[in-house]
């Protein structure tokens, strides 16, 4: 009797993630079920395929030599069931195995980046392509067909929305970033003093300017402007102002020479949504909902970064 495909499935993707724990995430299973596969699998094969020597203590999960063999036939199978799977599908509702992502540098690369190292071992078939891109003119290029799916910086107004279908990723709460010479000023000081201000119309510079009125600030001082976060943490790093930054942001940039300010208020949030045409193609929503999975547990914290209670 052949090995079950599924099962040498199993034995795929604990070859390319070596931990039961990140193949079971990578499958959607329990780490129990993975092993009960891969001991299934060895009695209807009657080889030993996993290194058992080599668990415990936190270490890489090994394959025996004739693990290795399997797993890389298992890379072949799984190539051909997602072909065939997505055959069926384009045979249904004409649905392309290309999936074209768009959206910002951090979200790219917080978000879709591990949906798609998540997808290789689920589905290694799909064609994922990326194009970096800011929200409207993502919108642009997803009306004109040129992308599949957009990561959106926020949530769309009902115009926007027109023919479109947008699911919420994550809420991205925003911090109160300064130089780490100024975290003893005190939070009056600081409204009143130099701010690297993000431009007019983005979500940040609207909180900044609500900040800036509820403290009673008629003319603040607004004296860099920029549109990249990278740009801006340089400058708060430099000295040369403090600024508003969102957690997703802080935990994918470099923050060295920065300090953030734990404040009473918070400054608030942005919800990053991911937008697809409607209905999307199979391909497309599979893809979607991987980047849910992913965004459910991205590390949004500020960890590693110096934080001063204010």
């Amino acid at each position: 009797m052949p090995p079950d495909a599924h099962r040498l499935l199993v034995l795929r993707a604990l070859w390319r993630t070596g931990s039961m724990q990140d193949a079971a995430a990578a499958l959607h299973l329990t780490p129990s079920a993975v092993s009960q596969h891969l001991s299934r699998l060895e009695a209807e094969t009657g080889l030993a395929l996993v290194d058992r020597t080599r668990r415990g203590g936190g270490r890489a999960v090994g394959l025996t030599a004739a693990g290795h063999v399997l797993a890389e036939r298992a890379e072949a199978v799984s190539v051909a069931l997602a072909e065939a799977g997505r055959e069926v599908q384009q045979l249904r509702d004409g649905s392309a195995a290309t999936v074209r992502i768009g959206g910002f540098a951090t979200a790219l690369g917080r978000l879709a980046v591990p949906a798609i190292a998540q997808t290789a071992v689920s589905d290694s078939g799909l064609d994922i392509r990326i194009v970096e891109t800011e929200t409207e003119e993502g919108l642009r290029l997803l009306r004109a067909d040129a992308l599949d799916l957009l990561i959106a910086d926020r949530v769309l107004s009902r115009g926007q929305r027109a023919g479109l279908a947008s699911h919420d990723l994550i809420r991205d709460r925003y911090r109160v970033v300064v130089p780490r010479a100024w975290s003893t000023r005190t939070l009056a000081q600081l409204m009143a003093g130099v701010w690297v201000a993000a431009a007019p119309g983005q979500r940040a510079r609207e909180l900044l300017d609500g900040m800036l009125t509820d403290h009673g600030v008629a003319e603040p001082r607004l004296d860099h402007i920029c549109t990249e976060s990278r740009t801006m943490l340089a400058l708060v790093a430099t000295g040369l102002g403090a600024a508003l930054v969102p957690d997703l942001t802080l935990a994918y940039q470099t923050t060295a020479g920065i300090t953030v300010l734990d404040v009473d208020q918070s400054p608030g949030s942005r919800t990053l949504t991911a937008v697809t045409r409607r209905p999307p193609t199979y391909a497309v929503d599979q893809f979607r909902k991987m980047l849910q999975r992913t965004a459910s547990t991205a590390h949004t914290t500020t960890a590693g970064v110096t934080t001063v209670r204010h």
